[in-house]
């Protein structure tokens, strides 16, 4: 995740870092913004991988317009276009820190790539810590202000990354969430972001998400975009009115960057 008018050496790390990762297995979720989101799409088609392009507006309303035909090549390559918002749902301000949100809630780790101070990547971060997902960040010139935003999180914490091995390793962490590179052991499938709602599901009876945020306690948008996430991972599916667990999963990463939206 990253800057809209990113430097060429941001540009080249997150188209990078997101070929790396689909090579490993990863799923490269990001928000289809000019910039770093656009490269790290751009890398993962490059790396013959998916990835998962979440919009600020309707799911039929392209935008930016410009990356009309990236959103065409993503979906050709068997990846996913998703909007929280209602069909024809235009490009307003306000939609797009809830779509950093869902970004965070269907990520295991979030990559931030040039952000400038206050940027909508910072919004994405934020956002992933609430929800107890890793966070790491890539550092850049100290002349930039797209560094600004990288290195605050980096001086609070975040984790270095210099090369998708760094990205990798803290995936396969304990303390990574879920999502990424070569597949987490067998007893890692259950991770906290999915594990406490997968024990609700069943494979027999569908369960509608109105019961499940009742029974979990959460707010019916964060069990909806935790349901979206583990289907996309092909952890649960949709039938009967409701959801259904499957035995199945993979995983992903957010990447993001300053001013995304």
């Amino acid at each position: 995740m990253g800057a809209r008018r990113p430097t060429p050496y941001g540009e080249a790390v997150a188209e990078r870092l997101a070929m790396d990762l689909v090579r490993a297995g990863v799923v490269v979720v990001s928000g289809l913004a000019l910039g770093i989101d656009a490269a790290a799409h751009e890398g993962a088609l490059a790396g013959g991988g998916l990835t998962v392009a979440v919009l600020g507006t309707g799911i039929d309303v392209v935008y930016p317009a410009a990356n009309a035909g990236l959103a065409a090549r993503i979906l050709a390559a068997g990846g996913t276009l998703l909007s929280q918002f209602p069909d024809g749902t235009p490009p307003r301000r306000g939609n797009f820190p809830r779509r950093n949100w869902t970004m965070a809630a269907l990520s295991d780790l979030v990559v931030v790539v040039e952000a400038a101070e206050g940027s909508g990547a910072l919004i994405t971060a934020d956002a992933a810590l609430s929800l107890n997902r890793t966070v790491m960040a890539v550092p850049g010139s100290v002349f930039s202000a797209l560094s600004v935003g990288c290195h605050q999180l980096l001086r609070d914490g975040a984790g270095l990354v210099q090369n998708a091995r760094d990205v990798l390793a803290e995936l396969q962490s304990p303390s990574a969430v879920l999502d990424d590179p070569m597949r987490l052991p067998e007893g890692a499938a259950a991770a906290p972001a999915g594990g406490g709602l997968l024990r609700h599901l069943s494979d027999v009876h569908p369960v509608d998400p109105g019961e499940l945020a009742r029974r979990l306690g959460l707010p019916l948008p964060e069990v909806l975009a935790r349901l979206t996430r583990l289907e996309l991972e092909g952890a649960v599916r949709r039938g009967g009115g409701g959801y259904l667990r499957v035995q199945r999963r993979t995983r992903g990463c957010g990447m993001h960057g300053a001013g995304a939206g």
